[in-house]
């Protein structure tokens, strides 16, 4: 897909959640050229949230976000976009399982935005 693409850039900057912004820039680096026309910004927000307790108190479901800012800067102009996915899931006994589960749910949302991101970046004429 990204080889088909129009766009291409030359400088990348990870901005907020440094490891989720890097990895996007790493699944995007098909597009980094020496002559690339853009400077990408990628600024991300990673939330977990309690949804739901038990009686006693306890989690019982979980919410997960992503929230992407891309940046695009070419000359004095400047292009904005957002991106979001977010998902449930519930707890799990065992907090090594959870943690695992948690991992796994955040790659899986980091590779759904950036499909998101490369279907934005190829519509770029």
């Amino acid at each position: 897909m990204s080889d088909k693409s129009n766009f291409s850039f030359n400088e990348s900057n990870a901005l907020g959640e440094i490891k989720i912004s890097k990895e996007i820039i790493n699944n995007l680096k098909g597009l980094k050229r020496d002559d690339g026309e853009y400077e990408l910004i990628i600024e991300t927000i990673f939330k977990k949230n309690v949804s739901s307790k038990n009686k006693k108190g306890d989690p019982e479901v979980f919410d997960m976000s992503i929230d992407v800012n891309v940046t695009l800067k070419k000359n004095n102009d400047i292009l904005k976009n957002s991106f979001r996915e977010k998902l449930s899931y519930n707890n799990l006994k065992s907090k090594f399982e959870l943690k695992q589960q948690e991992n796994n749910l955040k790659t899986n949302l980091v590779q759904e935005i950036t499909q998101d991101i490369l279907i934005y970046l190829n519509s770029i004429k």
